[in-house]
């Protein structure tokens, strides 16, 4: 597959089937105890996530509403916005081989690449913006260069961990949900549940390796 195109297809239709394909072709290597390094709580978001979108994406092949087509891209954008730090995480090196990633219709590796290093500066939140519907404006930079918003030479992104609730969180283990955020301002996308409650939110540089730097700091805002 060419490197100049995104693996993942633009047209739902395509896309229904390389997503059913991925998570099938993981579900068969875990089950085949061939891939032992991909979390099982990962394993089954990703089958959670193919199923969410397949039901989805199906209401919408015949006559449907226009809630229906809102809910399908919902559920698109949550897959996608979960495969792509999943593929470069776990997908990307071994055990998972060249051969793997052309079953499952994703980018090999270039062997002729420079070595990339494991980040080492900090990913700095800079703002946090509540922009009404459950949204928040995610501003970072890099902490070595402040007057820049472009992401570190190596670096394929930055993956933001946050929980929301009555309170503020500092602890960095309780913020269990993430997303990878590939450009700055990001918007997040938030539940309705999360009206009125703190959001609390701290980044990390993720490399084309998958590797992760340090963290920065813990930021929070109230969500609206």
């Amino acid at each position: 597959m060419s490197k100049n195109k995104d693996y993942i297809p633009g047209p739902d239709a395509a896309y229904d089937g390389w997503i059913s394909n991925l998570a099938a072709y993981v579900s068969a290597k875990i089950t085949a105890g061939t891939w032992t390094h991909i979390p099982a709580d990962k394993a089954a978001a990703l089958a959670a996530h193919n199923t969410a979108w397949h039901t989805a994406y199906t209401k919408t092949t015949g006559p449907h509403t226009s809630v229906d087509t809102e809910t399908k891209n919902d559920a698109r954008k949550a897959a996608t916005e979960f495969i792509r730090p999943f593929v470069q995480q776990y997908l990307k090196f071994d055990p998972v081989t060249n051969e793997d990633r052309t079953a499952m219709n994703l980018h090999n590796r270039d062997a002729t690449h420079s070595p990339i290093e494991k980040p080492k500066t900090r990913a700095l939140i800079t703002d946090l913006k509540p922009l009404g519907g459950f949204q928040i404006e995610v501003r970072f930079q890099n902490e070595a260069t402040p007057g820049s918003h472009a992401i570190p030479y190596g670096c394929n992104g930055c993956v933001i961990n946050f929980t929301f609730g009555p309170e503020k969180i500092t602890d960095y283990a309780a913020l269990k949900e993430t997303r990878l955020m590939t450009r700055t301002p990001y918007i997040l996308d938030l539940p309705p549940e999360a009206e009125g409650k703190f959001f609390s939110g701290v980044c990390r540089w993720q490399s084309e390796r998958g590797e992760l730097g340090p963290w920065g700091d813990v930021q929070h805002v109230v969500v609206s």
